[in-house]
């Protein structure tokens, strides 16, 4: 007969700064599980609002319910410092603003009873769901995937599917040799401590939108500029010569591989290797990558400033998929900068219309509608969109 996993005791880990107006909802979904959890360690990091009274008069009600109180570390620290004396062998982070689905616990605790020891499963993490101050829903779902070994380094690099620490199912032993969020990265140290338990580890996902994001003015997931300075961070620590090699040992086709390391060469501004190394590749229309092929060339003609072979790149992605918003939102750009500004509005809407809550198409319309003409305060779209955005409160 097959192992199985066992989870014994989730402990719930809740970092807190100033969370006076969401906390209530945050714990209280905790408590609506169908199947409890053994404590919630609420960390409270230097609130200066009621975030600690709130949760001192529900720990009156509810025992399970510990309130730790520290000056303001950050959330990394407020985070470590609950796994450290959280008493589950299991840990739920979850941010003191967001909210998750009542069965949420039980959900992972069926995954993981039904998961083989043959992969040793450090984590696990379910589709997000965005939603505004009143816990309405203001997207579709955000959906990832299972993550191991090369090919899950090279996911989470390239488009982390893990949108937030919050409402992910960790391992504390594994936390604890893997070495804990990095307190000296402000943000995305989630990206960081999930690259590292994926060194030792698999990631297991729930393809059921349970994990309630909230997006709001005072969020730290709230600004996308700052989240691109972060990733910079992740990237410099690596290096583009180990990423090529794990994206090269993937099980992938040449071509899925080459294609994924062209998009990296341009995140690290390497143009001329990547241009030579799309221009030696020989990739067909019929080839389900070829949209991909014909943006990353768009991408290096955009940098090269030669706007006009960049059309010729839209023009076939068009050919193929009117609904590329990337391709979209800068070929408004280079129809504005020649003088159409017609076609140049026709596709920020249809970008916008595609992609709600799009920044950078938001902020090229507003350019456009006002007719501006220089490239220069234009805002070009250098990765293709996920299907489901994240949305930014600002840019």
């Amino acid at each position: 007969m097959e192992e199985v996993i066992y989870v014994s005791t989730i402990s719930v880990v809740m970092p807190a700064f100033n969370a006076e107006e969401y906390i209530t909802k945050a714990i209280k979904s905790i408590l609506k599980q169908t199947v409890p959890v053994q404590e919630i360690i609420v960390v409270d990091d230097g609130s200066v609002d009621q975030t600690s009274h709130i949760v001192e008069g529900l720990k009156e009600q509810y025992p399970m319910i510990k309130l730790v109180k520290q000056e303001n570390k950050g959330v990394s620290n407020a985070r470590n410092l609950g796994m450290k004396i959280a008493a589950g062998d299991w840990i739920l982070f979850l941010d003191a603003d967001d909210e998750c689905r009542s069965n949420l616990i039980e959900t992972y605790r069926s995954k993981l009873a039904t998961s083989s020891k043959d992969y040793d499963i450090a984590m696990v993490y379910t589709a997000f769901q965005q939603v505004d101050e009143q816990s309405t829903e203001i997207s579709k779902p955000l959906r990832g995937k299972r993550l191991a070994g090369e090919e899950g380094f090279c996911d989470i690099l390239m488009r982390n599917p893990i949108v937030s620490p919050s409402g992910v199912l960790v391992k504390k032993i594994a936390l604890m040799e893997t070495g804990s969020f990095n307190i000296s990265l402000k943000y995305d140290e989630d990206v960081d401590l999930w690259i590292r338990l994926l060194e030792h580890f698999t990631i297991e996902y729930i393809d059921e939108p349970l994990s309630l994001i909230r997006r709001h003015l005072n969020n730290t997931t709230s600004s996308m500029s700052v989240s691109h300075n972060a990733e910079k961070l992740i990237l410099d620590k690596y290096g583009i010569d180990y990423i090529k090699e794990k994206l090269f040992k993937r099980n992938f086709s040449f071509e899925k591989n080459s294609l994924d390391y062209a998009l990296f060469l341009l995140r690290y501004e390497k143009l001329e290797e990547c241009q030579r190394l799309l221009t030696s590749l020989n990739i067909k229309k019929e080839s389900a990558s070829y949209i991909t092929f014909c943006f990353l060339r768009s991408v290096c003609f955009i940098h090269k400033q030669n706007f006009e072979l960049a059309i010729e790149q839209y023009k076939i992605i068009f050919s193929l998929n009117k609904e590329h918003g990337a391709s979209l939102n800068n070929a408004g750009i280079l129809s504005m900068v020649n003088g159409d500004a017609f076609h140049a509005i026709q596709y920020f809407n249809q970008s916008l219309f595609c992609f709600p809550g799009y920044l950078d198409a938001k902020h090229n319309l507003q350019l456009a509608e006002l007719g501006e003409v220089k490239v220069d305060p234009y805002r070009f779209t250098l990765r293709e969109l996920r299907p489901v955005l994240l949305t930014y409160s600002k840019d």
